[in-house]
Order: structure tokens, then sequence, then C-alpha cells
């Protein structure tokens, strides 16, 4: 009996084994690619087509995908001045696009702020939350600002960000006439 179980334990063991170093084998070389999503991502035009549109949400407020550096250009073009991201520093494929924005914001002249959100937690969460008390602080003190926000593809993130902005402008709007 004890034969038995010694047996069954070594084969556990062994499988157990085996599947730690199937993972990692699978996992070290998935880790590298997603690191290195900036390098690759602009060939991944299937994604592209997921993505939404820039938008207008106010006089000075734009929201979109993630730019580019021709898409930034435009942007420049079109008196764009602050570019807020809501990508997340903290998933691996999001950070190095975040390095490359803040590289061509700079070479434009272009502040860029990350307020980053995560689309997996709910919106009233506290780091979404942080994200839009603080776009709200940067549009109120920037009134004559053109301001761009986008989160990758230009629809979860930038969506909640702008129904946000829309109640704050309604609620606003009417505390204004029932002053007047």
């Amino acid at each position: 009996m004890r034969a038995q179980i010694k047996l069954t334990v070594t084969r556990l063991s062994s499988a157990s084994l085996r599947l730690l170093l199937l993972s990692a084998v699978i996992a070290t070389p998935l880790f590298s690619l997603l690191s290195n999503f900036d390098a690759f991502e602009p060939y991944l035009f299937p994604l592209h087509y997921l993505q939404g549109n820039v938008r207008s949400v106010s006089d000075n407020v734009l929201v979109g995908h993630y730019p580019d550096y021709g898409l930034l250009s435009e942007l420049d073009h079109r008196g764009v001045k602050i570019v807020i991201s809501l990508l997340n520093d903290k998933l691996i494929y999001e950070e190095p696009l975040i390095q490359r924005e803040v590289a061509y914001s700079k070479q434009l002249g272009m502040t860029d702020l990350n307020f980053k959100m995560d689309s997996e937690q709910p919106p009233n969460s506290p780091l979404n939350s942080a994200a839009i008390a603080n776009i709200k602080r940067i549009i109120a003190a920037n009134p004559h600002s053109k301001i761009y926000i986008h989160c990758y593809f230009g629809r979860h993130r930038t969506g909640y960000v702008v129904k946000q902005l829309h109640a704050t402008a309604g609620h606003l709007m009417l505390a204004a006439k029932n002053d007047g």
C-alpha cells in the first residue's frame, strides 16, 4: 500500500514538475512578446479596426484611441496641447506604449499625462475614480487648451470618461440655471 502511495505521489510530482516547466517555456516568450508590444503593435491592423474614432466631447476636449505619431501630429495641428492617457503602466503590454507616446508628445511639444484606469475594475473603483477626478481637474485648470483623452481602443475606458464628463457638465448646467 505504501509503495502505491509513494508511486502515486512520485507520478503527481513528476506531472506537476512537467506542467510547471511547460508553463515556464510558454510564459517566457509570451511575456517577452507582450513587453515588446509597442514594436509590433503598428502591424496589428486587425486590432486597429476595433479602435474608435477621434471625436469631440466639447469645444476643447477630444477623445479617441491610442495615438501613433501620425495622429499626435494631426492633433497638434488641430491645436491639442495636452494628451491624457488612460493606459495602465502595470500592464506589460501598455507600459511600452506609454513610453512611446511620451517620447512622441515631447517631440511635438505637447504635455503628456497618464491617469491610469483599469477596465476590469468597476468604474467607481478608487483607481478609476482618481483618474476621473484628475481629468476633471486638468480640464478645469485649462479651459482654453485643447485636450485629447484616450485609452487603447478609444471605447471602454474613454467611454466611461465621456459619461462622467457629460454627467458633470449636465449637473453644472442645472446648477447654473437654478442660480439664474
